[in-house]
Order: structure tokens, then C-alpha cells, then sequence
């Protein structure tokens, strides 16, 4: 089975990825999540007390990480409410083989976990030890590096910081104001590199969001 290190984590620095679980009614949800590594065949997941993720982790007591580059795919599982039922189509998912959790379609790899430990990370956040059960990664050739795709995954993630922190206390709004600037160059790069394209289209509607988020502050 391939490891962890082998689809590019390294003990200590957080890999970017979405994290698919089950309800308890067998809705499916994803959400983007930094995860950490333990070792080859265990990592660990912090997400916020108050995501639906978090819950469901600790009821259905397993998840599937989802690798991918795609930064579409990162917009769509951070923002649900771009559908009038704010919940992600089940023709994105696909059931796991080794647990009961869902998997994305498009990921580049998936990784099937189940909750061997929970632990708490902070008060706001919860930390869950995970065993690796599987592991499938697709064949996709190399491609070209660019900058506005990973500078647009970079301002979705700090983007859903930005909506949580903004209304929040004044250490928190000062977290949501440093975050506001990183957005602001990350705009910067997908403007320059990107016009007219996926990237900026994305670039858009987060800045609409965030100017909508200020103004019900």
C-alpha cells in the first residue's frame, strides 16, 4: 500500500486537502482541511468543534482525505451555500472501499481513515488520530507549474478563516484583517498570471464574498 510519505506529506508540515464524511443519515459532506502526518500509516485531523466534519468524526468515526491540485474543487467544498440547498451534489461522491465515509470522484488520490484516538487540540478545535485503512492515487501525467492555481487555492483557504473570524472577537478580527491582505496578494498573482480564467473567475467571487461578509460585520 502506498505510504504517506509517498504522496508528498512530510512529518511537521501541513498538507492541504478535503476531508469527506457520512452523517448519520448518510449525507455526504467535504470540507477543506490541513492535515498532518504521525507516520506512514497515521495522521491526524483538527477540525473546528463546530464543523459539521468535526461531528461527524466523531459519530461515523472515520473519513476519507481527498488529494487534489484542482481549485475548483477546494471552492465548491469550502462555499456549499453556491447551491440553494447548501449541500454538496451526491454525484461527486462515491463510497469508500474500507470505511463508511464518502470519496471524491475528481481527487487525484484518497486516503480511507478510521478514528483511533480523539483528543482536544485547543478549545476551539478537536484532534482526531487517524489509521490509514487505504490508499488509491490515479496515474495523471506531470504538469506545468502555476502560480494563480495555487495562489487561488491559497486564498480559498484563507477566505474560510476570513468568513469565521471576521465577526468574532478583537484578536480574531485582527486575524481576519492579516488574512484579508494574504487574499489581497494572492489576487495580485492570479491577476498577473491568470487573466481571464478559472482563477480569476474564482478570485472574483471570493472577493464578493468577503465584501459581503465586511458589510454584515
Amino acid at each position: 500500500m502506498t505510504n504517506l510519505t509517498e504522496l508528498g506529506f512530510n512529518k511537521g508540515i501541513i498538507g492541504e486537502t478535503i476531508v469527506s464524511t457520512f452523517d448519520l443519515n448518510g449525507q455526504p459532506n467535504a470540507a477543506p482541511m490541513g492535515i498532518l502526518i504521525e507516520n506512514d500509516v497515521q495522521l491526524k485531523i483538527k477540525p473546528y468543534r463546530t464543523s459539521l466534519t468535526c461531528k461527524n468524526l466523531q459519530t461515523k468515526r472515520c473519513a476519507v482525505v481527498n488529494l487534489t491540485s484542482n481549485p475548483r474543487l477546494f471552492y465548491l467544498t469550502a462555499f456549499k451555500d453556491l447551491r440553494l440547498d447548501k449541500k454538496l451534489s451526491d454525484g461527486m461522491f462515491e463510497e469508500a472501499e474500507k470505511v463508511d465515509a464518502p470519496r471524491l470522484k475528481a481527487a487525484d488520490s484518497t486516503i480511507e481513515v478510521s478514528v483511533a484516538k480523539t483528543d482536544s487540540f485547543s478549545s476551539e478545535r478537536a484532534e482526531f488520530l487517524c489509521n490509514v485503512q487505504l490508499v488509491k492515487s490515479s496515474k495523471t501525467l506531470p504538469k506545468v507549474y502555476c502560480r494563480a492555481q495555487f495562489a487561488t487555492i491559497e486564498a480559498i483557504i484563507h477566505s474560510t478563516r476570513i468568513k469565521l473570524f471576521i465577526k468574532g472577537n478583537q484578536e480574531q478580527q485582527k486575524q481576519a484583517i492579516q488574512l484579508l491582505e494574504l487574499v489581497n496578494i494572492c489576487n495580485d498573482i492570479v491577476n498577473r498570471t491568470a487573466p481571464n480564467s478559472i482563477y480569476s473567475e474564482i478570485m472574483t467571487e471570493i472577493n464578493q464574498r468577503i465584501d459581503l461578509w465586511r458589510n454584515k460585520k
